[in-house]
């Protein structure tokens, strides 16, 4: 049972052994990774193929009706200055209690309603244009950061659970937690700029038709370099899923672990492409609450595809992904803590397997488990600004 899991740890174990006595440098590791993932599409060809089509497929039926549009509409507001008109309105209210500049709420609010990349797409246009200082870019990064609410809402809510108000829930922690990320993070900021001057107006200074040219070239930009990260994951999971070996190796280690069938597996494959991972945890035989709390860890971890989309965004500001990795797994830790206590309290019914509800109250479980999270919350405050002081620091 666990030989194949022995096996493997040897051969990565020896694997790097093997670079450390090679001296092998970050681009000749790249380099062999990149060979081997050729290799892999090659022998897996047919199976590439059908993922390639999917990936395309949820490009055209979701990215492209969302993202599209909502790009052009930004584009056309940075144009005319509109970040400084809607700072004005909306900067008080988002972004005062946070220590940002009244700016930072345009990608804040794209982010709220469109979710993963345009909240990172338009930090990086303001900081671009100058509206906002390196350290508030940093900050602003992990803040406009969640996942769409159509997606938590119809797609996870609706469509996979089949009830809204587990969207609803998941929805209010994906945004709760990016806020809390930001209160955590305040204390390091020690000026932003509220000024009524802003940097840029460049609404006067062409027509409409050059205007809306440049606001549908750069939307297009987007949408298409966001498909190709999308056909591209889909891709490497259509490889992983098709791998045998990959899904013993699980197998063995939930059972060794005691956990549900395919939950450390859905929850390995969110963390590399959350929408497959949402699929198969979806489909677990657990509780609706873990079921809830791992689908929100790794919406809010957002996982490799959009994290490389993110770098694709801020590759030329030199921008630690390290770091933004990091703070997005607290964020996926505190995501799943409010989605577990939030669950608790508000479901009173179901332990499910796939067809299977079984009703089960337990009122005097809620409080004992809603006083629990009281006291362990401000031990995770006092842990989390320590590793943000730490993160500061270095």
């Amino acid at each position: 049972m666990y030989t194949i899991f022995i096996l493997w740890l040897l051969i990565i174990v020896l694997s790097i052994i093997l670079i450390k006595l090679l001296k092998l440098r970050k681009n000749q590791i790249i380099t062999i990774l990149i060979t081997l993932f050729i290799a892999l599409f090659i022998i897996n060809l047919s199976i590439c193929i059908e993922s390639t089509f999917t990936g395309l497929n949820l490009v055209i039926k979701a990215i492209l009706p969302t993202l599209f549009p909502f790009s052009v509409i930004c584009n056309l507001i940075i144009h005319y200055d509109g970040i400084s008109f809607y700072s004005n309105i909306l900067g008080p209210i988002i972004c005062k209690p946070l220590k940002l500049s009244n700016c930072s709420s345009f990608p804040i609010v794209a982010s709220i309603l469109c979710g993963y990349p345009l909240g990172c797409k338009y930090c990086c246009d303001l900081y671009e244009l100058g509206y906002i200082s390196k350290e508030e870019f940093l900050r602003l990064l992990n803040i406009a950061s969640n996942a769409s609410p159509i997606f938590l809402i119809g797609s996870v809510g609706v469509a996979m659970l089949g009830n809204i108000k587990y969207g609803f829930i998941l929805l209010i922690a994906n945004y709760l937690s990016p806020l809390i990320i930001g209160f955590f993070t305040k204390k390091n900021t020690h000026e932003f700029n509220n000024s009524n001057e802003y940097p840029l107006k460049t609404g006067g200074s062409y027509n409409f038709g050059v205007i809306i040219k440049t606001s549908i070239e750069n939307a297009i930009n987007t949408t298409l370099q966001v498909g190709a990260f999308v056909i591209i994951f889909s891709i490497i999971i259509g490889i992983i899923k098709n791998s045998s070996l990959i899904n013993i190796i699980f197998n063995n280690i939930e059972k060794v672990l005691s956990l549900s069938p395919n939950s450390l597996y859905g929850i390995f494959l969110g963390s590399i492409e959350y929408t497959n991972g949402c699929k198969i945890l979806t489909s677990i035989s657990s509780s609706i609450i873990f079921k809830l709390s791992a689908i929100s860890f790794i919406c809010s971890f957002s996982g490799l595809s959009i994290i490389g989309q993110i770098s694709s965004f801020t590759g030329k500001f030199n921008i630690s992904l390290k770091k933004y990795s990091f703070i997005k797994f607290i964020q996926g830790i505190i995501s799943f803590t409010i989605t577990f206590i939030f669950s608790s309290i508000l479901i009173s019914t179901e332990t499910t397997s796939s067809s299977l509800y079984i009703h089960s109250y337990y009122n005097t479980n809620k409080i004992v488990l809603f006083i629990y999270a009281l006291l362990l919350l401000p031990l995770m405050g006092k842990l989390i600004n320590t590793l943000f002081k730490k993160l500061h620091i270095s």
